[in-house]
């Protein structure tokens, strides 16, 4: 009984281990925005501790420094990018699924836009 107990303990153990492994955000990700004007390719780089998510974006209108939270599979992201009009707080919300998420940026009230990832 007691090996049984052990060896079911052993399958959660793992099972847990590969489900946290799966939703670790570190590294380099190529981001696909679909933009008003067509599409917009950035690139973030993250890195996770815990729920803590911090790191940076880089698109064609600059970079930026962002901070965000991972919890279960959802990512929640917040940036300020430098616009026409001064700065624009920017609010990303994704799922992620491994090595890929999908979700949308909101433009500080302005509009939203749809994003895929994946990591590099």
């Amino acid at each position: 009984m007691l090996r049984i107990l052990s060896a079911v303990l052993a399958v959660g153990l793992i099972l847990s281990t590969s489900a946290n492994a799966q939703t670790d955000l570190s590294g380099a990700w190529d981001l696909a925005v679909q933009g008003p004007e067509g599409p917009v390719n950035a690139t973030a780089t993250l890195k996770q501790d815990g729920e803590k998510v911090t790191g940076e974006i880089e698109s064609q209108a600059g970079k930026a420094a962002l901070t965000g939270t991972m919890k279960g599979k959802t990512l929640s992201m917040a940036f300020t990018m430098q616009g026409p009009q001064g700065p624009m707080d920017i609010k990303v919300t994704s799922e992620v699924d491994g090595a890929s998420m999908k979700g949308t940026i909101d433009l500080a009230g302005m509009g939203q836009m749809e994003f895929t990832g994946k990591k590099k």
